[in-house]
């Protein structure tokens, strides 16, 4: 039977600054000590309660929100598990990994970030026209040149980003192989081994916590030349790897964790989510439960500020979950077993998370390039794209050298003739008309060939 005789209407100010903060049921039945059945008693029963307990829209929404996101980036729960033993009910917390879900992740990122995942790619048959990607990259790079240099003639702003054009053509050279074929696993037998003072802020008492903040040799990176705690992951945060079995014998169910909230915590954790910590990340750093992570928010406003991720850094985690579903991952499975004493072994092993064909086919299907489409052209030999990078790089520092010369003195460099535009930017037709004209306006039989401000380029 529910135990309803603890209830107090002094519980109601209380619960009703839990629900402002977006408190379920179940976080409320932790903060005040009952089971989750306790709690639907008490709001069936005192309709004040039931009010106090209510979310407002917002927190509602904030509520939905925050399941998606949980439910995108995958998370881990804690879950009771019973056993006997001589007779005795033992009961067992076992924490069970949730792992990603692809139409969350995916639906999160549709919505949120649109320009990169919203529409699918364009899946067309290739004409015997059609461009490879990389003549389609030289075309555009050729053409930023070329507009660079009749703006500068015309007397038109400085155009953004012409003066790395060079710089982009080299970048399509063809990729050789590397020169260095030295093991990259041999440097870790000349790293030395981390000073004592660069532990995990799960290792540090409640005391030597409060003390971090002004202790300028403590490090988070646990010895990384980074200095981010979290530097560009590519995959949810998981557990270690195990390459064995671990067993624990336990009698009952492990005690609550002893370590209390402190306000030297909110600015530990704000910076922990700014690098995207989530739930299973705080827990791990403070050595407490995501049970006790979740209360902290809940409890204290500043704390749960603080690990509020931002906009970008909550769609990088969902981009990073999406990631890990379609490559597949490893992560901890808990399992309770008994042994022939009949003692109760928790164990611990790492479980593979098979890649997801759903993911893979939307990550795909979103590629900027044409590697993915069915009938798009195939890319060039990489010797016919090496003859053509040359070529067009030798176009473009034609280009950029007219536009530096107009821009500092005003007219052609001496003793060269002005470069033609790209003949593929032009149809016949419209050079036909106008042969000493250009489609600038500009006429180059008028330029002077001479010009006294710079040495002779020829």
């Amino acid at each position: 039977m529910t135990d309803t005789t603890s209830y107090s209407p002094a519980l109601i100010p209380a619960a009703r600054t839990l629900a402002a903060r977006g408190a379920l049921d179940k976080d409320l039945a932790t903060a005040f000590g009952v089971s989750f059945t306790t709690i639907r008693a008490w709001k069936q029963q005192h309709p004040d309660f039931a009010a106090a307990c209510r979310l407002s829209p917002e927190a509602a929404d904030a509520a939905v929100e925050r399941a998606l996101f949980r439910l995108a980036t995958g998370h881990d729960r804690e879950t009771e598990q019973l056993a006997l033993k001589d007779g005795e009910l033992i009961r067992t917390t076992v924490t069970e990994h949730v792992p990603p879900n692809d139409k969350a992740a995916i639906f999160w990122l549709r919505i949120r970030r649109p320009e990169r995942w919203a529409a699918p790619m364009v899946i067309r048959r290739a004409g015997p026209d059609d461009l490879t990607p990389t003549e389609e990259t030289l075309r555009e790079i050729e053409h930023v040149a070329y507009e660079a240099w009749s703006a500068a003639i015309d007397g038109e702003p400085e155009m953004a980003g012409d003066a790395d054009t060079l710089a982009r053509v080299d970048a399509l050279a063809p990729a050789t192989a590397p020169a260095d074929d030295t093991d990259p696993l041999q440097i870790l037998e000349t790293l030395a081994p981390h000073p004592s003072s660069q532990r995990k802020l799960g290792s540090l008492s409640t005391i030597d916590r409060s003390l971090v903040e002004s202790d300028p040799s403590f490090r988070w990176d646990d010895g990384k030349e980074e200095s981010d705690t979290l530097p560009h992951r590519i995959h949810p945060p998981l557990p270690a790897p195990i390459t064995a079995p671990l067993v624990e014998t336990i009698d009952a169910d492990p005690p609550a964790p002893a370590a209390r909230y402190a306000p030297a915590f909110v600015p530990l954790a704000r910076a922990l989510a700014g690098q995207g910590a989530l739930d299973r990340d705080l827990a791990h750093a403070f050595g407490v439960t995501t049970t006790t992570i979740r209360q902290w928010t809940l409890r204290h406003a500043a704390f749960g500020q603080a690990v509020r991720l931002p906009k970008d850094v909550a769609d990088d985690a969902v981009e990073a979950a999406l990631f890990a579903r379609a490559t597949g991952y490893s992560h901890v499975r808990e399992k309770l077993l008994r042994n022939d004493d009949g003692d109760i072994i928790r164990t611990r092993t790492r479980v593979e998370q098979p890649p997801s064909l759903a993911a893979i086919l939307f990550w795909l299907s979103r590629c900027p390039d044409h590697r993915w489409s069915l009938n798009a052209r195939p890319d060039l030999d990489p010797d016919e794209a090496a003859a053509l990078i040359a070529e067009t790089r030798e176009r473009v520092a034609d280009y950029d050298l007219h536009r530096r010369h107009w821009r500092t003195h005003g007219c052609a460099p001496p003793g060269r003739d002005e470069p033609e535009p790209p003949e593929w930017l032009w149809d016949d037709e419209d050079l036909a008309g106008d042969e000493d004209e250009d489609a600038s306006g500009f006429n180059p039989a008028q330029t002077p060939r001479t010009c006294p401000h710079a040495p002779d380029y020829a």
